[in-house]
């Protein structure tokens, strides 16, 4: 096996440059010296640098980071947000809506300090660090309590909502400095998952979460890099068979990838923007390929591999919002999908929507519909509300299934641009599933005719399961209803199923097909078939023939088959 040798280079900026310092064995050691560094005349910043060889290949990452205001471009400030949750009480905070929120507003401190909102709420050193920093917390505070006021009056008004929100802070504070004299396990002498059990064993109910993610967040605070903290949140998770432990573990993990440069570690270099939020969509879904073979464990493609692992266990609920949510927004922004631009743009939004919505549901829900709208409407150069209303037509080709037609229409009708271009939606879902006089010119390719009663059954079911107006809803249900009887009717479907020249097993099964919730809605469509099978099921001996041409050793099992059929498709009730 080959030998791995660390060292740790202290590096400070000076004039605009980065000049080595020093160097040390230990991270905490280099960091300590970092910090009487940071303080000489003229020194800008400090960085500690480790530098890990393995035989003749070295990599370089930096685990800490550190700079003080000198006025000008090196000022931290409040980031903007367009929305930010309304929470109950300061526990609030805590969860992935709170943490968002937090993630946003300071961005830049939390970046420029190489610590994760979770960190910041637990540790008491750190949120007095970020409460002393000059008015970035009262800033947030007021630019939160305003946006709440105006998206949720129900809350109360902005000044309702800012003495709220220092009552949060209060407790926050309160809970930290108590926190802050609690001897816990450490999770790198005792282990991760035995840590956690030690702190349930002994914790009360209300207190364990609370502790579970302290005792996390003492350990991470250490690393003063996303992606270092990231690397050991996944470590963490990968082995972990807790449910405490991998929702801490996503906890951590859902900070980290709030910072961009942690991404871009992970998905390296991208060609274009769709590219990049291609790879993002499919770390989500757990589907994200990664050259990890031959590489350390430490290396991005190595931790790229293990935390897609992670998504495609499903055990990351809360980095999946975050990482979706990105996306989301990227897809709504300014910055151009392709690389060359023009034409190209129209290519990569259909292959954008088709990695976001491979089948009948569109990743983001109504967010992500009305996020590809403005795209469209960037694309074809339109603004305003009847920008808006042509995007929403061009993107409809762009689905070109009539069910993720549907799916995105819902969406947007669930979306904030209902209040814009409300009547659009419902003028284009009425074209594409009242207006049609023919299941034919729904489905308008050459599926066949199974395919096609599944496509609209499926269609009706979205409407009918969806918060679209209830007097449209019934109407689309109604006559989709009469489309599939018409269709069923006029194309004699079910004197093709029922064909005498068939075996009548064969045709039994074939006519419950028909009757089962996915083929046909309860209604019109599936009372003709169910008349056909009532008529034979009235048959005398009926089961004796229904077995006749079935092979002795399997009468058995076809009848077993036939009466589960039966009772799923509602005849046994």
């Amino acid at each position: 096996m080959v030998a791995k040798s660390e060292i740790f280079e202290i590096h400070l900026q000076r004039d605009g440059r980065w000049l080595i310092d020093s160097s040390a064995d230990s991270q905490s050691e280099a960091e300590a010296i970092a910090r009487k560094v940071l303080n000489r005349q003229g020194v800008g910043g400090v960085k500690v640098v480790k530098e890990t060889t393995r035989g003749n290949t070295a990599r370089e990452q930096v685990v800490f980071e550190q700079t003080k205001s000198t006025g000008g471009s090196d000022k931290v400030f409040v980031g903007e947000v367009d929305e930010a949750p309304v929470c109950e009480d300061a526990d609030d905070l805590y969860g992935i809506g709170g943490r968002q929120t937090l993630n946003r507003l300071f961005r830049t401190y939390l970046d420029k300090n190489g610590v994760t909102a979770t960190e910041v709420m637990h540790e008491f050193r750190e949120l007095k660090r970020l409460v002393d920093a000059d008015t970035l917390v009262m800033s947030g505070i007021g630019k939160v309590s305003v946006l709440q006021a105006k998206l949720y009056p129900e809350g109360g008004d902005a000044s309702a909502r800012r003495d709220a929100l220092f009552g949060f802070l209060d407790a926050l504070t309160d809970r930290a400095r108590e926190a802050a004299s609690k001897t816990l396990p450490l999770i790198r002498k005792e282990g991760f998952e035995p840590a956690i059990e030690k702190i349930t064993a002994h914790a009360g109910d209300q207190d364990c979460a609370f502790l579970i993610r302290l005792a996390v967040a003492r350990e991470l605070v250490q690393e003063r890099s996303y992606f270092a903290k990231l690397g050991k949140a996944v470590d963490w998770a990968t082995p972990c068979e807790s449910d405490a432990g991998r929702a801490v573990a996503d906890t951590f993990i859902s900070d980290t990838l709030c910072n961009p440069e942690t991404l871009q570690d992970l998905l390296g270099t991208q060609q274009s923007l769709s590219d990049a939020l291609g790879a993002l969509v499919s770390l989500t879904q757990g589907s994200l390929e990664t050259d990890a073979d031959g590489q350390p464990d430490d290396a991005p493609q190595a931790v790229a591999a293990r935390l897609t692992d992670l998504f495609a266990r499903g055990v990351l609920p809360d980095s999946r919002v975050v990482l979706v949510d990105r996306v989301r927004r990227q897809v709504a922004g300014k910055q151009p999908l392709s690389q060359a631009g023009g034409d190209d743009e129209a290519d990569a939004l259909k292959g954008l929507v088709d990695t976001l919505m491979p089948d009948g549901t569109l990743l983001g829900g109504s967010g992500m519909a009305e996020a590809l709208t403005h795209r469209q409407s960037r694309i074809i150069n339109k603004g305003g509300a009847n920008g808006l209303r042509e995007a929403t037509g061009r993107m409809l080709p762009i689905f070109g299934d009539p069910v993720r037609k549907a799916a995105y229409l819902i969406a947007l009708s669930e979306s904030g641009l209902a209040a814009t271009i409300g009547e659009e939606i419902a003028m284009q879902i009425e074209g594409l599933f009242v207006r049609p006089d023919s299941v034919k010119h729904i489905v308008r390719d050459d599926r066949p005719p199974n395919k096609k009663m599944q496509t609209v059954t499926a269609v009706y079911r979205m409407f009918n399961e969806s918060t679209i107006d209830c007097t449209l809803k019934s109407r689309i249900a109604k006559r989709l209803d009469e489309l599939l009887a018409r269709y069923i009717t006029e194309d004699k479907i079910l004197d093709r199923v029922d064909d005498p020249n068939r075996p009548l097993h064969i045709r039994a099964f074939m006519l419950l097909a028909m009757c089962s919730p996915e083929m046909l809605p309860e209604g019109q469509a599936s009372k003709l078939a169910r008349q056909i099978v009532v008529k034979h099921l009235r048959r005398k001996n009926f089961e004796s023939e229904l077995v006749a041409q079935v092979p002795v050793a399997e009468k058995e099992r076809v009848l077993r088959d036939f009466h589960v059929q039966l009772h799923r498709c509602g005849f046994m009730q």
